[in-house]
């Protein structure tokens, strides 16, 4: 029980002894690192009851007086730069007020505004400072600081004038930037002269945000504003595209004459002026063709595509698609090209039904109506006229050629189609099987287009009637393979 009662009183002592210490270096701590305000002077009422038109700047504390008062009117400035309202970004407030307004950008605006507040801000100086002294205890060193408060006036009527400097500046160097924007776009830059202007609504948008501006300031601003906003409209809508060599002649199997031109240009006022560099994609929309084609607009504007070869026999459409940046928003960037049919053609059926003549050609007939309606002018004075179906299987291509050579043809169907090979089924019903041949030729090249063969055999109430059934039945499909190959269906 002894040696608990000790153990008990040692471990008391000893509470006691560290709670002392602790007591001890809490003292010394605060004794050793202390801040007193050694100026007996109060601080005068301007520093807390701040009157219009004074900024008042407070430094940091410093060794030196004369670093405190240069960091108390750097503040004043800050303040003034910042009341503009975002007219100076604020990554460029701490380079003016430490570099006198010398900053290093490539933005023309920035520079002319940090001119404008150098020239009106920069140069402002205290109507009244005062210094207050610190002594600052750091261990058991002590040392001196000085802390200072400046009041820097900068009236409405300052500021007035430092705006209107301000506002003038802005709209002089926008009317150069404008003026270079009417240039570019004069020279096809179309995109860089709209990229220009965007930036000249970007530098006069802080500024109509500025309070105390005067009307006049206002309405200079939202004027030339509202001039560069309506070009930037009209400018994608003012773009025009003419074609030429559209609705020229078109002979299948032949080039055309004149290459199909697309000429893109900006239209101001009454004057023209050719885009440059676009890229334009032709293609056939309708018919067939063989294209050559040049892919960008040249010096003058002008894209060309020259049609090397006609494919199909009816009417041939070329579209232009003009790829214009989607920055333009052009609503219209598609042009057509019409290229008319001009073919002459002679067609020559000998058909049977049955082993005997007809006297007027269905498949000949049928035929003739659905090319002229595709713009074919058909030629009657024929020099095929007496040709037998052995002659017109036989015939070279070289003599059917030579035919025609004077004739003015540029295409020529040849063939024949006959009914037999009856046989009845019940009364009144009969099946006969139809054979028909064509062979297209173009004269102008001196080609064969197509070769054509096709068996089919139909119905009918006779053994005559089921012939001319089955000969109407190949007729057809004969005439839609025909066409659709030759571009007209």
């Amino acid at each position: 029980m002894k040696y608990c009662s000790n153990r008990t009183r040692w471990l008391k002592t000893l509470r006691e002894v560290v709670l002392i210490i602790c007591i001890f270096n809490l003292f010394l701590g605060i004794s050793l690192h202390a801040e007193k305000r050694i100026t007996r002077e109060p601080r005068p009422k301007w520093i807390e009851r701040i009157s219009t038109g004074i900024y008042v700047g407070v430094s940091h504390r410093f060794p030196d007086e004369a670093d405190a008062r240069a960091d108390a009117l750097a503040d004043a400035k800050r303040q003034i730069i910042e009341t503009l309202g975002g007219v100076i970004e604020s990554e460029f407030i701490d380079e003016i007020v430490e570099s006198s307004g010398e900053i290093n950008t490539n933005d023309a605006f920035t520079r002319s505004r940090v001119k404008v507040v150098s020239r009106n801000i920069i140069s402002v100086k205290p109507s009244k400072v005062f210094v207050e002294k610190w002594k600052i205890r750091k261990g058991f060193k002590s040392t001196t600081e000085y802390q200072v408060f400046v009041a820097v006036p900068f009236s409405e009527k300052n500021h007035r004038k430092f705006m209107k400097e301000l506002v003038d500046e802005t709209i002089g160097l926008g009317e150069d930037r404008y003026n270079e924007s009417l240039k570019l776009a004069q020279q096809g830059r179309i995109l860089l002269a709209l990229d220009q202007m965007q930036t000249i609504q970007a530098n006069i948008a802080p500024l109509l945000k500025v309070t105390g501006l005067l009307p006049r300031d206002v309405a200079l601003l939202n004027r030339f504003n509202e001039k560069v906003a309506a070009k930037i409209e009209t400018i994608p809508g003012s773009i025009r595209m003419e074609g030429q060599g559209g609705n020229q002649s078109a002979k299948i199997g032949l080039p055309v004459a004149e290459p199909l031109e697309i000429a893109v240009f900006w239209i101001d006022g009454d004057q023209k002026y050719p885009i440059p560099d676009l890229s334009v994609n032709f293609s056939v929309a309708k018919g067939k063709a063989t294209l050559s084609i040049q892919n960008k607009t040249d010096r003058n504007g002008k894209a060309a595509c020259v049609v090397k070869n006609i494919a199909s026999a009816g009417r041939i459409e070329i579209q232009a698609d003009i790829l214009f940046p989607e920055n333009l928003k052009i609503a219209e960037s598609q042009y057509s090209f019409t290229l008319l049919p001009d073919n002459k053609i002679m067609v020559k059926i000998i058909e049977t039904n049955l082993d005997k003549p007809v006297d007027i050609s269905y498949l000949e007939n049928a035929l003739l109506e659905r090319l002229t309606a595709g713009g074919f002018q058909v030629i009657e004075n024929s020099p095929f006229r007496q040709l037998t179906e052995n002659q017109i299987q036989a015939e070279q291509p070289d003599t059917i050629f030579e035919m025609v050579k004077n004739s003015g043809a540029d295409l020529v169907i040849l063939g024949a189609i006959s009914s037999g090979q009856t046989s009845k089924i019940r009364d009144e019903f009969y099946f006969a099987r139809a054979r028909g041949t064509l062979k297209v030729y173009n004269i102008q090249s001196k080609s064969i287009l197509g070769s054509y063969m096709l068996e089919k055999k139909n119905a009918g109430n006779s053994n005559e009637n089921a012939g001319s059934e089955a000969i109407k039945k190949v007729s057809d499909k004969l005439i839609n393979q025909i066409l659709t190959e030759m571009g007209l269906e």
